[in-house]
């Protein structure tokens, strides 16, 4: 298949759907949570910055608030809301819980990913003021709706803190100020970004949960990884929607990219520097936060006191990852030539310590003078040291994509050496080898390979 001067709508949709599709299943199979929906944030942001061919550093930008974007709806909890779909007599709500949370994911990710797409003609202040108006959206949906558990899609008799209000909150405050603060044309890019993901985040979330209803009429069949099926679901209908939201604006698009990044920006001269700030990032962003900010808010929970309660309002916030996507965009206002090592070594770096924990799940996640500290040291080192190189080398978004892939797919498979039961196949057939005990480890290397064979045939820097 040769280079074509223009995608295909088709193209637009699919090449996003199938990269998000793999990036939602390593998500939920190498690490949960938002750090592990930064996978699929990604990876969408690559496959639609190369179908829109924006310059590399465009791309790089769009790659951070991709993360920083879909990485938020992780916040949400919704096992329990899951579990609804099992019974039938709470199918129906369960399924209402699904949908709304994939909704206000794709929401509220869809408008801060589209961000990436306007940054160069958004001032450093505006993009400041638009994340503390996310924040304040954020703790009046928290205050309001979540905490009173004036709508709640979990269990009341073992109650989880759920967040949807909160993101969906945000996701108004924020649109509301841009609506006043920015060029027309630009924000109906990120309203329609954000109503596409509205759509194919409460399809994908919605529809897909039906997975676990079909698992719980079928409990004998050979597949029983309806949890996974779902997450494929999910990445795949919010995927294309966002593709399609590209594809509808592409023509202006293209033209800002054209318009707002025609002198290239080169890399560090010194790799050194670059290295040390990747490193800091990532302990402020894994180790920092986490152990300075987190205790404090368990503990300060059920507090009474108008400053303790104000306090504690705050601290929510920083341990929010609303809070860790506003630093990624300010480390990429402070130092532009990191976007490709925020976007792609913090990306794996979490990879790496959810694969490392599962290892030593015993050892002390404080202390840097551990095994479990210097493995993940080593591993994140090697993909920091990879991408300096393809961001001095041609082809660098193709080489920065397939990075994140093989990357990404290498830890999901090293998780098979977790349970060396699973390799062990005598007695079973084919259909129950294939269908039932590697169908998600085939599932990711046949997707990998396809977007692998699709990258270095139709794209070209």
């Amino acid at each position: 298949m040769k280079e074509q001067d223009n995608y295909t709508r088709w193209m637009f949709i699919l090449f996003p759907a199938v990269s998000m599709m793999l990036g939602w299943g390593l998500r939920g199979h190498i690490g949960g949570g938002p750090f592990g929906a930064m996978i699929p944030g990604a990876m969408v942001a690559l496959s639609i910055g190369m179908l829109l061919k924006l310059p590399v550093k465009a791309v790089s930008v769009l790659l951070v608030l991709g993360i920083a974007g879909i990485g938020l709806g992780g916040e949400m909890t919704y096992g329990q809301t899951l579990g609804f779909l099992k019974n039938p007599d709470t199918v129906w709500w369960g399924t209402a819980g699904t949908t709304t949370k994939g909704a206000v994911w794709g929401f509220l990710g869809g408008a801060v990913f589209a961000l990436g797409l306007i940054f160069k003609r958004i001032s450093t202040k505006k993009l400041i003021v638009a994340f503390l108006m996310l924040f304040a959206g954020i703790l009046i949906g928290f205050n309001l709706i979540n905490d009173p558990m004036i709508l709640y899609f979990s269990y009341p008799e073992k109650p989880r803190a759920e967040s949807w209000a909160g993101l969906l909150f945000g996701a108004v405050f924020l649109l509301t100020y841009l609506k006043y603060t920015i060029n027309t044309n630009d924000f109906k890019i990120v309203f329609r970004f954000a109503l596409w993901g509205l759509l194919g985040g409460g399809l994908g979330f919605g529809l897909g949960g039906f997975w676990l209803v079909m698992g719980s009429h079928f409990p004998d069949v050979i597949f029983t990884n309806w949890w996974k099926a779902m997450e494929f679901s999910f990445g795949f209908l919010l995927g294309a929607s966002l593709g399609y939201a590209a594809w509808q604006n592409r023509t202006e698009l293209k033209q800002i990219g054209n318009s707002d990044w025609i002198v290239p920006e080169k890399p560090f001269k010194s790799v050194y520097k670059e290295l040390a700030l990747i490193f800091a990032a990532g302990i402020i962003t894994y180790w920092m936060i986490p152990n300075l900010f987190e205790p404090f808010v368990d503990g300060a929970n059920n507090t009474d006191g108008f400053v303790l309660a104000l306090l504690r309002n705050i601290s929510r916030i920083v341990v929010n990852y609303a809070f860790y996507g506003f630093l990624f965009v300010l480390a990429l206002i402070c130092f532009p030539k990191l976007a490709w090592q925020l976007g792609i070594t913090l990306t794996f770096s979490h990879a790496a310590i959810d694969l490392i924990r599962d290892f030593y799940p015993d050892t002390d996640k404080v202390s840097p003078f551990t095994s479990y500290f210097l493995i993940v040291v080593v591993l994140t080192a090697i993909v920091a040291l990879l991408v300096v190189y393809f961001n001095r080398k041609e082809n660098t978004i193709k080489n920065m994509f397939l990075l994140l892939i093989w990357s990404c797919v290498a830890v999901s498979f090293a998780r098979l050496s977790l349970h060396p039961e699973k390799m062990n196949i005598e007695g079973l057939s084919f259909y129950q080898v294939i269908c039932g005990r590697f169908i998600v480890d085939i599932f990711f290397a046949v997707s990998a390979v396809l977007l692998s064979v699709v990258i270095k045939k139709r794209f070209k820097e």
